[in-house]
């Protein structure tokens, strides 16, 4: 995802006549925005008032935004692999959801997020977004097989198909589709509890990385023998004895003599 910036304003200076405003690139730990707050802005406690005047994003920005949850959204948005991050936010867009604290719990849910993906090939060779959905879900009706073995396949209207769909069942996004029977619960989490699980998932990845690591040093540093001056020469000799029940057994001596090189 592109990086997401926005224009906070001191609202207690601009209504005297200054411009104290900085554009700041949300996704950062929240000790560095607190310091751009206070040192930049000039925000106290006293006097906390800000607004966001102006705003780069894949999704809306509201002028009172809590900075502080938005940050937060942020910075889960750009943790997600690309697939998930094109979920959250076209799910977010089916539901009209821009509260950066909703956007956070969709982002910690994101594997119950009742979405499907459009295969490439749809993406790639249909442009309208109800033909799409119907071409989707025709591939995965129960009749497709007998259509397509009866050689109707050209005959089927997916558009009317998607149109249909798309207004009883599914919403359409840019990547895929959202079934409309099923939510996430957006108001599961608080931002102090969205707060310690980033914390517990960071420490989880650290550890991760670290198990890596050193498996990595232990798989490159396991001592082998040198073998190139040693030299091996076997003989075999076989003998047949026949046990009680006529089993045939085959006894091995096995003479190795191993050499020492210069």
């Amino acid at each position: 995802m592109k990086d997401v910036k926005v224009y906070a304003q001191n609202l207690r200076s601009y209504n005297m006549g200054l411009d104290q405003g900085r554009w700041i690139t949300l996704g950062i730990e929240e000790q560095e925005l607190q310091k751009i707050l206070t040192e930049q802005l000039h925000l106290t406690e006293n006097h906390p008032d800000m607004a966001i005047f102006d705003y780069e994003a894949d999704f809306e920005i509201g002028e009172f935004e809590d900075i502080y949850e938005l940050n937060q959204a942020v910075a889960q948005l750009k943790q997600l692999p690309e697939q998930d991050y094109e979920k959250v936010m076209d799910y977010c867009e089916a539901r009209d959801i821009t509260s950066p604290l909703e956007i956070s719990n969709v982002c910690q849910q994101v594997d119950e997020v009742p979405y499907e993906r459009f295969p490439d090939w749809i993406n790639e060779n249909v442009k309208d977004p109800e033909e799409k959905l119907g071409y989707a879900l025709f591939e995965n009706n129960s009749l497709a097989p007998v259509i397509k073995a009866a050689g109707m396949e050209d005959y089927f209207d997916y558009k009317a198909y998607g149109r249909d769909e798309a207004i009883n069942s599914y919403d359409i996004g840019d990547h895929g589709f959202v079934n409309k029977r099923i939510s996430v619960d957006v108001e599961k989490y608080s931002y102090e509890e969205i707060k310690e699980m980033m914390k517990d998932q960071e420490n989880d990845l650290d550890q991760g990385q670290t198990f890596s690591t050193f498996q990595n040093y232990e798989e490159q540093n396991v001592w082998e023998p040198e073998q190139e001056n040693w030299s091996e020469t076997s003989t075999y000799e076989q003998e047949n004895y026949t046990m009680s029940g006529n089993e045939s057994v085959i006894e091995e001596d096995i003479d190795l003599e191993i050499t020492m090189g210069d």
